[in-house]
């Protein structure tokens, strides 16, 4: 759902997931959150980021073991509905090598897009033909981010251009939990729609992930893309890790309620061969077909969210 459309105009954006509203990120099942002792709420003394995050993967089954999953593969299928109501469907794999993001691989049999990026650079294959545009080079990597990140969270705050800045306790539908800060590198996403500052819940007992939130973004001249409000369930447990069968999505608006377009991802996961590796990621375009890398980016406007 992320990179969809900014009120006040249009901007053309790499197609990654649904053209939910830009910023779709965060979690609606808080609501869903049993409440602790009063006492306990108010005696709460913040582990540090750094505790939290290793907290939290072990609650989901542990990092390395994690890392030791190696090529996974993920079938998505999923539902979308507009802020006018019209629903879509539409399925996608996802392969890469744990902790992720690269190497990975992402293929949209509607768009008849496969792209990969074996960790030194993007290539993507256009119904059969190589994509010469040079920023392909960087742009996989951004576009992997930012389908793998909510959907692998808590590992996915280890990677690199991740930062947990705090951790403060907070409720949320009467349940106590430590609201973890997070800044994101400005080139993370494949969008500036999306903001890089993120707030992710956590159960304050058990360190279990419970929701993540997006907040909207001010594109500038008088543009403003969704937020996100990200929820899970229908766990799925792959060689003692936990990961997420169900995604759902919610878009924001500037003040944080909720709207109408929404998106639901349905996801089956699949450990493969080690042996698969470099058939999946490795660049297939001969080299004197690849487009040259491109020149050096322009820096970003200073304050408040990011530009492109």
């Amino acid at each position: 759902m992320a990179g969809g459309g900014a009120r006040g105009g249009r901007t053309a954006e790499w197609r990654v997931t649904m053209r939910i509203s830009p910023t779709m990120l965060t979690t609606s099942g808080l609501v869903l959150l049993s409440a602790l002792p009063l006492a306990a709420q108010n005696d709460a003394t913040p582990p540090t980021p750094t505790a939290a995050v290793v907290r939290a993967c072990d609650a989901a089954g542990g990092l390395a073991v994690f890392k030791r999953l190696g090529v996974l593969q993920l079938q998505i299928r999923r539902e979308e509905v507009t802020q006018e109501g019209v629903v879509t469907d539409m399925t996608k794999t996802i392969s890469f090598l744990a902790p992720g993001p690269t190497p990975g691989r992402t293929e949209d049999p509607q768009s008849k897009v496969i792209a990969g990026d074996d960790g030194s650079g993007g290539w993507a294959l256009v119904n059969g033909k190589a994509d010469a545009r040079p920023a392909t080079a960087y742009m996989v990597k951004r576009l992997l981010a930012t389908e793998l990140f909510p959907l692998l969270l808590p590992f996915s705050l280890t990677w690199d251009g991740v930062t947990v800045t705090s951790v403060t306790p907070a409720e949320v539908g009467g349940r106590a939990v430590w609201r973890l800060t997070v800044s994101l590198m400005p080139t993370f996403f494949h969008t500036p729609q999306i903001s890089t500052t993120w707030k992710v819940d956590l159960d304050r007992r058990s360190f279990a992930l419970l929701a993540a939130e997006s907040p909207a973004t001010d594109l500038g001249k008088g543009l403003t893309a969704d937020g996100m409000r990200f929820s899970w369930r229908e766990p799925l447990t792959v060689r003692s890790v936990r990961l997420s069968g169900y995604q759902r999505i919610v878009g924001l608006d500037e003040v944080g309620r909720e709207k109408s377009h929404s998106r639901i991802d349905h996801v089956a996961y699949k450990v493969l061969p080690a042996s698969e590796a470099a058939r999946l990621f490795a660049n297939p375009i001969p080299p004197e077909e690849r487009p040259k890398p491109p020149g050096p980016q322009p820096p970003r406007p200073a304050g408040g969210n990011p530009g492109p």
